[in-house]
């Protein structure tokens, strides 16, 4: 009996080991390709250039409702003509990244350089979403290299903490997608993703109805909006709250509304607006613009925060 629970011990040590040694070389190594993927080529690697290598004065945020519908060249050439000189924008909104994942992004951006502008795009609901491991989660691969994304992650749970110790855990799902970026041959781009076509059913979509119920929204979520706020007062960053449209959307954002009053954020909501609620073919979904939408939502918007554009030096 207490040969064989030996013989258990060396093989279970054994085991430990090798998974050490496993474990440290799949961080060593996703660790350098991470770092290195091409600046153009997915989700994963917009998320490593927005983090670690975008410069550009004006910086638009925000999950596909970001990227969908702020369609950077019409922005960028709107505000060049209106300052007289050429001004660097670029959209680093990120389809399936949500409130806790966007701020983390933001305050690592603010920590490196100072932009002109900081645009966050994002509707109340994602800062009523409980469950931010997966969100946050999504920069995993730089819990190491960042302190900030090493703070959103430590700060999410005890469980969480522990876990993200392990190069095998901050890798899981993301070796593939780190992998494929380097196999894609995607030109520069200024971050803005078309949507073309429109699947609204037009003859069946209700007006807007309020949605009575109140949902608080997540302690852990306001605090990182709140951080970022209080980052970019510090800094001297001009930050704008914008919910984009959505088509007749049944939930309106008085608690973010009053979140941004507090913190003397502007705050600008077009998420009912009636101008795109009576056009639906300027949807690609109840969601989401296309593009014919996004160029039109685009102009409204430059004109909405021309005399903020007019300050920038």
């Amino acid at each position: 009996m207490t040969k064989a629970i030996k013989r258990f011990a060396f093989a279970l040590l054994i085991s430990l080991c090798l998974l050490a040694v496993v474990d440290l070389a799949v961080g060593f190594v996703g660790d350098k390709l991470a770092w290195n993927m091409p600046n153009y080529s997915g989700q994963i690697a917009k998320d490593n250039y927005r983090l670690h290598r975008m410069t550009d004065e004006i910086v638009i945020i925000g999950s596909s409702r970001g990227a969908h519908h702020y369609v950077t060249s019409q922005l960028n050439d709107s505000i060049d003509n209106l300052i007289g000189r050429h001004v660097t924008v670029y959209n680093a909104a990120i389809q399936g990244k949500y409130a806790n994942s966007n701020c983390c992004a933001a305050e690592v951006i603010l920590s490196r350089y100072h932009p002109k502008l900081v645009i966050f795009d994002m509707p109340e609901s994602q800062m009523q979403i409980m469950d931010v491991t997966s969100d946050i989660g999504f920069s995993a691969p730089y819990y190491w290299t960042d302190t900030i994304v090493r703070r959103y992650l430590d700060n999410v749970s005890i469980k969480n903490k522990i876990v993200m110790k392990s190069s095998l855990c901050r890798y899981n799902s993301k070796v593939f997608r780190i992998l494929s970026s380097y196999l894609q041959n995607i030109p520069e781009d200024d971050g803005y993703v078309p949507k073309y076509g429109c699947v609204i059913d037009t003859l069946n979509q209700s007006v807007f109805l309020p949605n009575a119920d109140v949902v608080p929204l997540n302690p852990f979520s306001v605090s990182n909006l709140e951080n970022v706020f209080n980052k970019c007062n510090e800094l001297g960053v001009p930050i704008i709250m914008v919910c984009s449209p959505r088509f007749r959307p049944n939930k309106v954002n008085s608690q973010l509304a009053e979140l941004c009053k507090k913190h003397d954020v502007l705050f600008i909501d077009f998420s009912n607006s009636e101008l795109f609620n009576t056009h639906p073919l300027w949807f690609y979904d109840p969601g989401h613009l296309n593009d014919e939408g996004a160029h039109v939502y685009t102009g409204l918007f430059f004109s909405t925060i021309k005399h903020i554009l007019k300050s920038i030096e």
